[in-house]
C-alpha cells in the first residue's frame, strides 16, 4: 500500500487572532478558522504526516471512532487542496 505524504504551500501559515482564535493564513490574510481538530491535522501536515497516519492519531487524540476521524481528514485536505494550500507530494 502506498502511503500519500503531502506537501504545504509556502503561502500558508497558523496564527492567532487577537481575540484568540486560531486561523490559517494565506499570504498574511486570514483565511480559514482552525477548530483543534483542524489545527491537529494541519500540525500534522507539517511535520510531513501521511493522510492515513494523521487518521488513526486523530481518532486516538479526540476518541473518534476511526471512521470518523479519516472522514474528517480526508475533508479537510480536500478542502486544502480545492484552495491549493496543500497537495500531493507523489
Amino acid at each position: 500500500m502506498e502511503v500519500t505524504k503531502m506537501q504545504i504551500s509556502g503561502v500558508a501559515k497558523v496564527a492567532t487572532t487577537a481575540d484568540g482564535k486560531t486561523v490559517l493564513e494565506v499570504a498574511g490574510r486570514p483565511a480559514f478558522e482552525l477548530n483543534r481538530v483542524a489545527l491537529s491535522i494541519w500540525t500534522r501536515l507539517e511535520a510531513g504526516q501521511s493522510p492515513e497516519e494523521i487518521s488513526a492519531q486523530i481518532a486516538s487524540e479526540f476518541k473518534a471512532p476511526e471512521e470518523l476521524a479519516a472522514r474528517d481528514v480526508t475533508r479537510f485536505i480536500k478542502k486544502l487542496k480545492d484552495n491549493l494550500l496543500v497537495y500531493d507530494e507523489n
